[in-house]
């Protein structure tokens, strides 16, 4: 229609049909203004498989589009925080570690959920339903809450139940060191398995020659964020701290010294050569390839991975229990909302879907490590599920005895938990590698504490309890609940 055959037509209708154009153009600004793009920054990995078959489920739903950023855990922290710092908005959805809480909270990079919380609709949020573990160790700052956890890391131990059950291989362990083959109550047991399974080439296990080395337990020494995990676990479980109730570093005290010595001396010797260059997806390998009899503390969420053994060495059977003591990392990658986020309303709506039951649910049937309850305690999910979610059971025992024992390390609530992360990743490796000797490289771990903190740290945990200190249980884990290949 040209401009004179408008000219033709009745004033009115001139006018309808103008305002018809106007409605039209002001109904599709809108439309456009709805359907936002929200950029989440996270954990590359089987889970961002999941990550994303979901978000399509969110994005038919809504409308909006969800961009997935796949970070490497080693470089994570560095790369979120870079764009935080520099206010650039780049991440809507920033998935933080528990030791970066506190830093992040404290530094303002984080917005605080309460409100957005407390005006959803409860049974969307489910937000009791979490794990009081999780929830205290992933969510809480000062007070306030700054995330919503969508997968737990807790760690727990794998093993060969097939080689621990093995009639000759239980007679030879009780006649060298006096007490049953069975999964370790102590890391003092762990290194006598390790030790004890360790063959050469020629040397008989489960009754056959073997034709390589076979190796007593998998290690994560290598230089990543994760050799002070398997560390920390030791300290933790033995009552030594990473940094003291007063917060000076505890690295040089010597039952943390022992701590150390006890994994490069009597557990490093019995892993592999490549222990020096691995992290977990090395150690999974060193189990699918029949390498190894067990692990050190190690990531419950990796079962999915560490079960396919199974169905690549003959006769293996993988047993999932607590590591010794139990007293280990217990924590979730989490979602935290940045506080640069160009859609923050948008982005929490997202949030809470990816954390609520419906995606968690879906989550845990895919083999992935839910934080929420109401789905860990579901014994009729259980049923056939071994592949899925065989972990769930010593899951369950590692974070309530977390819960029961209100086990809550210092290092948690320091402000500069993030910086000390990195600086345990250079330092124990540097011990591993025997680059420094244990006591070197803890006095310099010590040192760079100090220096991050300025002095003493900061432990921000009054809500605790006034003089709380975080004292390890007795624990002794109760594998009845494990379900048999």
């Amino acid at each position: 229609m040209n401009h004179k055959s408008l000219k033709k037509l009745p004033r009115f209708v001139l006018l309808c049909f103008v305002a018809l154009i106007v409605v039209m153009f002001v109904f599709q600004a809108a439309e456009a203004k709805k359907k936002v793009t929200i950029t989440w920054a996270t954990i590359a990995g089987f889970y961002t498989d999941w990550a994303e078959e979901v978000a399509k489920e969110y994005e038919q739903k809504t409308g909006h589009e969800v961009n997935i950023v796949e970070i490497d855990f080693a470089q994570m922290y560095e790369k979120e925080v870079i764009e935080m710092v520099g206010g650039t908005g780049a991440y809507d959805i920033v998935t933080y570690d528990v030791g970066w809480k506190a830093e992040w909270a404290d530094s303002g990079y984080l917005m605080a959920l309460d409100d957005f919380i407390a005006a959803s609709d409860p049974k969307e949020v489910q937000f009791e339903d979490l794990h009081p573990a999780l929830i205290e160790t992933a969510t809480r700052y000062r007070g306030k809450v700054f995330g919503l956890p969508y997968y737990t890391f807790t760690m727990g131990y794998f093993y060969r139940y097939d080689l621990f059950d093995h009639p000759a291989e239980k007679s030879a362990f009780k006649a060298k060191y006096g007490y049953e083959l069975d999964i370790p109550n102590t890391y003092e047991q762990m290194a006598d398995i390790a030790e004890f399974f360790h063959r050469k080439k020629g040397d008989k296990l489960k009754g056959k020659v073997l034709d390589k080395e076979f190796y007593g337990i998998g290690l994560m020494a290598g230089r990543f964020p994760h050799v002070q995990d398997e560390m920390m676990s030791i300290a933790w479980t033995w009552g030594a701290q990473l940094i003291k109730d007063d917060g000076s570093p505890g690295t040089t005290d010597a039952l943390f010294l022992k701590a150390v010595d006890l994994y490069v001396n009597r557990l490093l010797p019995h892993a592999p050569p490549g222990a020096l260059t691995s992290a977990y997806d090395e150690v999974v390998g060193q189990m699918h390839q029949g390498m190894i009899a067990q692990t050190a503390a190690f990531y419950l969420d990796q079962w999915p991975n560490m079960v396919k053994t199974e169905d690549m060495v003959p006769g293996a059977e993988i047993g999932a229990a607590a590591s010794p003591g139990a007293h280990t990392w217990v924590g979730a990658l989490t979602m935290g909302l940045s506080k640069d986020s160009k859609h923050p309303k948008e982005t929490w709506e997202f949030l809470k879907w990816m954390a609520g039951p419906e995606a968690q649910r879906k989550f845990a049937l895919g083999g992935g490590s839910t934080c929420r309850m109401s789905i860990l305690k579901d014994m009729s999910l259980r049923k056939g599920r071994r592949a899925q979610i065989g972990h769930f059971e010593p899951l369950m025992q590692v974070l309530d005895h977390a819960s029961n024992c209100k086990f809550y390390p210092n290092y948690y609530y320091v402000p500069q938990g993030g910086k000390i992360y990195d600086e345990e990743t250079t330092w124990f490796s540097a011990a591993t590698s025997g680059q420094y000797s244990t006591k070197d490289a803890m006095q310099n771990l010590a040192e760079a504490i100090k220096r991050h903190c300025g002095g003493n740290c900061k432990v921000v945990n009054d809500h605790l309890g006034a003089g709380y200190h975080p004292t390890p249980c007795k624990f002794t884990y109760d594998p009845s609940g494990w379900v048999r290949k």
